[in-house]
Parts: structure tokens; sequence; C-alpha cells
């Protein structure tokens, strides 16, 4: 009689189990199915993620060159507010790393000296050095012909250029 019992509990037992293993591999199926029907919208997303960064990376280039155009605009302004008269610049360039490079002429050392200073004075150029300032003619005028090193400084986001 336990014999009989114990197979009945075990034979109980093993349609339990294969029904549930039964159930197991219909969910796994519609998973898969579900998963295969879906694989088409995932991998849209996927690209519209992908160009959603791409457009991001594309603004943030444009407004760093917004940016910078006004920069550059406002440091041109103040370097034309630092200009003694009779003291022209020939050539400004950006060098990159915001280090500017100017070259100009003029009658006087002072004239470089009052450059020098108005730039070292302005809150948007520091490390001003003189490279060179040597003597030389231009249709026979006796001029100072001068080399500038500075560097730019950005001012914080809602601070008024100029003065």
């Amino acid at each position: 009689v336990l014999v009989v019992i114990a197979v009945g509990v075990v034979s109980i037992l093993g349609l339990y189990q294969s029904q549930k293993i039964s159930n197991l591999e219909e969910t796994i199926a519609q998973e898969e199915a579900e998963s295969r029907r879906l694989a088409p919208e995932i991998a849209k997303i996927k690209r519209l993620d992908q160009q959603r960064q791409s457009l991001n990376q594309r603004l943030e280039v444009i407004g760093t060159l917004d940016r910078d155009r006004y920069f550059r605009v406002h440091l041109l302004d103040e370097i034309n507010r630092a200009l003694p008269e009779h003291l022209w610049l020939e050539r400004c360039e950006d060098e990159g790393g915001d280090r500017y490079a100017m070259e100009g002429v003029t009658f006087s050392n002072f004239l470089v000296s009052d450059l020098l200073q108005n730039l070292d004075r302005s809150p948007y150029f520091t490390d001003v050095i003189l490279e060179v300032a040597e003597k030389g003619t231009i249709e026979e005028v006796n001029v100072v012909k001068f080399k500038i090193q500075a560097r730019a400084v950005r001012q914080p986001a809602g601070v008024a250029y100029g003065g």
C-alpha cells in the first residue's frame, strides 16, 4: 500500500512538474515572439538616441562658437580701447589656447609701454609679454616695430563687456 501511495505521489508530482515546465516553455515562446516583434522598435529607438546624441554634440559646438564669436568681438574692442594714438597694429592673431599675438608699429617705445600697461590693466587680458621691440624704418621714417603675446581671459556669464 505504501508503495502504491508513493508511486501515486511521485506520479502526481511528475505531472505537476511536467505541467509547470510546459507553462514555462509557453511563456518563454511568448516572450521570444514579443522580443522579435519589438526588435525593430528597439533598433529605431537606438537610432533615434544616437541621432539625439549627435544633435546635442552639434548644438554644443554651435553654442561654443556663438560664445566665442562674442568673446572675440569684445577682445577686439578691448584691444582698440588699449591702443594709444600713433600706434598701429598690423596683426592680431588667435594662436589657440586663448593666446593672442599682436604685431605693430609706432614712433616711440613709450607708446609700446602704454599699450602693454593698458592691456595688463584690462580684465580681458593677462600674461601680457613684450617679445620684441626693435627699431625699423617705413618710407624713411624711424619707427619701433613690436611683438606682444597675451592670454585672453573669458569673463563669467552675465558680466558686461567693455567699460
